[in-house]
């Protein structure tokens, strides 16, 4: 059985424990700012789709109607 006086074992749970909640902070932190940079680019791909569309229309002459 394990004994939870022990010193060393609560060091060592301790260790763990700050091991894998600074791992998961950085895990979420990276996953966030990725998540930023895709929908950056995302919004920039709207614009330029939507700018490419208006120089489009404004360069088709006017069509006559006869």
């Amino acid at each position: 059985m394990v004994d939870f006086q022990d010193p060393n074992l609560i060091a060592i749970i301790i260790i763990d424990i700050l091991g894998i909640s600074i791992f998961i902070w950085f895990l979420a932190s990276r996953l966030s700012m990725k998540f930023k940079v895709i929908e950056e680019r995302k919004s920039k791909k709207k614009k330029n789709n939507f700018n490419i569309e208006n120089s489009n229309q404004s360069q088709d002459p006017p069509k006559s109607q006869n």
